[in-house]
């Protein structure tokens, strides 16, 4: 028995969802995210598609939205596009991380 192995990553949306029926009849929500890299603050930008239940967690995504998006380590490229297109496994959105105040700044 093989298992999928994933990669959790957390990003910002890009391209806003949009909802989409694949050659096959499949129903999914494609979406554009940007990723950036703790090494050197460079962000990565890729297409992602999201099926079944993700796919409806991931239709009210909007151009800013942060979320966190598990995907399938096994996705496979798009040929025809520049961006590489990644699955999802999981996809929901996540609240940013509001920083306190800083105490030299208070009056």
């Amino acid at each position: 028995m093989q298992t999928q192995q994933t990669i959790t990553l957390f990003g910002t949306v890009s391209n806003s969802a949009t909802s989409r029926i694949s050659k096959n009849g499949r129903k999914y929500t494609a979406f554009g995210v940007a990723i950036i890299s703790d090494r050197n603050h460079e962000a990565f930008h890729y297409n992602v598609v999201a099926f079944g239940k993700q796919g409806h967690f991931a239709k009210p995504f909007q151009t800013g939205t942060r979320i966190k998006l598990v995907v399938q380590a096994q996705s496979q490229p798009d040929n025809i596009a520049t961006l590489p297109l990644l699955t999802a496994a999981f996809v929901r959105p996540v609240r940013p991380v509001a920083t306190p105040p800083s105490p030299w700044f208070s009056i």
